[in-house]
């Protein structure tokens, strides 16, 4: 049975090819040694050398310890080479501020990098698999999240990625293989164990092959985000120029794919920031209508003009989207222009253009209350993406002034006043 499955999903996303090594990273559950052992069994068919590799994390002490010996004696009995290495992963995760689970991952990977001659094989199965997408809904995810675990990503494979749990323990009833248990996978003390423990089985109520309809489903949705991605990297390279992105069309594409072109735009200006659902949502909504948006790594996303440019912040100047300009009248102006338009002699101080700041208020001309500018911009439908940009005018009392909304009643026009600042303001070119 595993073996069979092995040899379809071999075949099916051409995982490795006659001459490979393949380095079957072997913890000492029930998985790895059934993928160890199938493998084995099929090196010859497969033209395959096969190789294992085994971390201790030194995270449960004896336990740990107990599985490195233990994958040193099956491996042994295979007469498989073994790499072994032991990392203190609770102090690497301490002194890089990392969780424990991160840590892990990333000691585990960069030791899988260190050692892949050709791949490396993880045990995942169709069970993971299922375990990881109702984890990846409950914290609310992208496509990507329900796709699931990929068959196959750079040099990592998964063999057994079609074996449930339950066609894992047959097998190694079957083949008399023993097997260790990971003592933390028997609590309900991490979110994914409430999910094995608590969810799937009901969902095994209603449909005893769900971790066989999930992997189907996420193969499906793997392949449309496949043609999402290629589609997004045509537009990059159409549309991208240095580091700077057209984003004129995104009005007619569909938000699937401007998403996606979004990420992939991104990760080709800087590959370390990554991009949570709400920095990609708020950079889809500057790229409507312009504005500035901060994401990871101190950086800024800003569009004008329909260009979409990535920024740090000591990059940024005050107002990247405005040119605000000042000028001294002394003539009447226009009704049209009250809006923009300051009487000089009632200004305490001295004027300042700058964005707005937490106690910022305002008594609007005609309005007749003091209000918040949180709470006005939020009245005037200000879009979040816009409140950092938006200009405001000060003086040494408070904001006089701000873009599209109106000037103080203390400093408007009357048909007293003598000497007027006109203000005018223009979108800044890229």
């Amino acid at each position: 049975m595993i073996e069979k499955i092995i040899l379809d999903t071999v075949s099916s996303y051409s995982l490795f090819k006659k001459g490979d090594v393949v380095t079957v990273a072997l913890s000492g559950g029930a998985d790895s040694v059934a993928l160890l052992y199938a493998l084995n069994q099929l090196k010859d068919t497969l033209g395959i050398t096969l190789k294992a590799v085994h971390l201790n994390h030194q995270i449960r002490s004896d336990e740990a310890l107990r599985d490195e010996n233990f994958a040193k004696d099956f491996s042994g009995s295979l007469n498989i080479p073994l790499i072994c290495e032991s990392v203190d992963v609770p102090q690497f995760a301490k002194s890089n501020n990392l969780s424990l689970e991160t840590a892990a991952r990333k000691v585990r990977y960069d030791l899988f990098e260190r050692v892949n001659e050709g791949v490396i094989a993880t045990a995942h199965t169709a069970s993971d698999n299922l375990e990881t997408v109702l984890l990846n809904l409950a914290r609310g995810t992208a496509l990507d999240g329900l796709c699931g675990i990929p068959v196959k990503r750079d040099y990592i494979v998964r063999p057994i990625i079609g074996a449930t749990r339950e066609d894992i323990e047959n097998y190694c009833k079957n083949n008399s293989l023993k097997f260790v248990t990971d003592s933390t996978n028997l609590t309900d003390d991490y979110t994914r164990n409430k999910i094995r423990h608590k969810i799937v089985p009901v969902l095994k109520e209603i449909n005893p092959k769900a971790e066989i309809s999930a992997l189907k489903t996420s193969k499906s949705l793997a392949e449309a985000s496949t043609f999402i991605k290629n589609e997004a990297e045509k537009y990059i390279a159409d549309f991208s120029k240095g580091d700077s992105l057209s984003v004129k069309n995104f009005k007619i594409l569909s938000p699937a794919l401007a998403k996606s072109i979004i990420v992939g735009f991104i990760k080709a200006i800087d590959s370390t920031i990554s991009l949570e659902n709400c920095h990609i949502d708020s950079i889809f909504d500057i790229c409507l209508q312009n504005g500035k948006t901060s994401i990871p790594k101190d950086k800024y996303c800003v569009v004008t003009k329909g260009i979409l440019k990535v920024i740090s912040k000591e990059d940024d100047t005050e107002f990247p989207l405005y040119n605000v300009k000042i000028s001294e009248k002394q003539e009447k102006v226009n009704n049209l222009f009250l809006n923009n338009s300051l009487d000089c002699d009632k200004i305490i101080g001295n004027l300042v253009v700058r964005s707005r700041k937490a106690g910022d208020t305002i008594r609007l001309a005609n309005r007749g209350c003091t209000k918040p500018l949180t709470k006005l911009y939020n009245e005037c439908e200000i879009p979040l993406s816009l409140r950092e940009t938006l200009p405001v005018i000060a003086d040494n009392k408070g904001v006089v002034w701000i873009h599209g909304i109106g000037v103080a009643e203390r400093c408007s026009v009357k048909n007293t006043t003598k000497q007027i600042y006109l203000i005018e303001v223009k979108e800044n070119e890229v």
